[in-house]
Formats: structure tokens, sequence, C-alpha cells
């Protein structure tokens, strides 16, 4: 069966499920997220509050430093994709 087809089930289950079925999935659904996490990168990899706070930080530092491209240097470089 395919994600598709099993959100859709899942989805049809919840909306009619009782409340101790809807209790038990919320809180299987709790521990299968991992504590911490904001996001995703692009590679499904999770993203955790400490990490982003410290990408966001370097990307700061990089920007103070003058280590950036401007916004016209961007432009350019998708001119040539």
């Amino acid at each position: 069966m395919g994600v598709q087809k099993l959100r859709e089930e899942l989805h049809d289950y919840i909306n009619h499920a009782d409340e101790r079925f809807l209790k038990m999935v919320y809180a299987m659904s709790k521990e299968y997220i991992e504590p911490g996490v904001v996001g995703y990168n692009v590679d499904g990899s999770p993203i955790t509050k400490d990490n982003l706070v410290k990408r966001a930080k370097a990307a700061s530092q990089k920007v103070k430093s003058g280590d950036f491209i401007t916004q016209e240097e961007v432009e350019k470089e998708v001119e040539n994709w």
C-alpha cells in the first residue's frame, strides 16, 4: 500500500475513531516525533532547536565578516542554471 493510500485510510480511521483510539494514536505519535526537532533537512534528517540556533549564529557571523554574496550576484548565477 502506498503512502497516499495509508494517509487516506488513517484519516478515515481517525475521523471515525472513539476517544480511546485517538488517545492511543496521539500518545504513539508524540513518542515517535523526536524531542526538540523543529524541522527537517531536504534529505529528511531532523533539525534540532540547538542545531538551528548554531546554524543561525554561524550564518550571522559570516554576514558580519562580509562572507556573503549580493542579490545581483545570485541573479547572475541563476541565469547560468
